[in-house]
């Protein structure tokens, strides 16, 4: 497993916008991922596509059969035992995972450059 993979994570039974059964986006560090850690960081992913939120980013992967959203704004984190599919559904790949990220980080006041 490494950042950008694409897995099929049981997020359990949603409340209310809560994800449930769906893709989602690794965002954990690879260096973390290497610990093999029982907790990791993931993005859900969603085929609504209407919606336009500024927090959502497009991502894209073979294993993804329809136009497919990353939701950034519902980052969370997960026991690996939630992961229905450790194969995976292929990789956003690194400009993707780079642009994910820095809308995470916006999110969480996490910009550290000059000003």
């Amino acid at each position: 497993m490494r950042a950008g993979d694409v897995l099929l994570v049981d997020f359990a039974i949603p409340l209310g916008s809560e994800p449930g059964r769906r893709p989602a986006v690794v965002v954990t560090a690879d260096e973390v991922l290497r610990s093999r850690p029982r907790t990791i960081h993931m993005v859900p992913i969603t085929t609504n596509v209407t919606r336009q939120l500024p927090t959502e980013i497009p991502v894209d992967t073979v294993g993804l059969d329809r136009q497919s959203l990353a939701q950034c704004h519902l980052c969370t984190v997960i026991s690996t035992q939630r992961l229905v599919d450790e194969h995976g559904l292929g990789n956003i790949g690194a400009a993707s995972l780079a642009q994910l990220r820095a809308v995470l980080a916006d999110l969480l006041d996490l910009w550290s450059g000059p000003g």
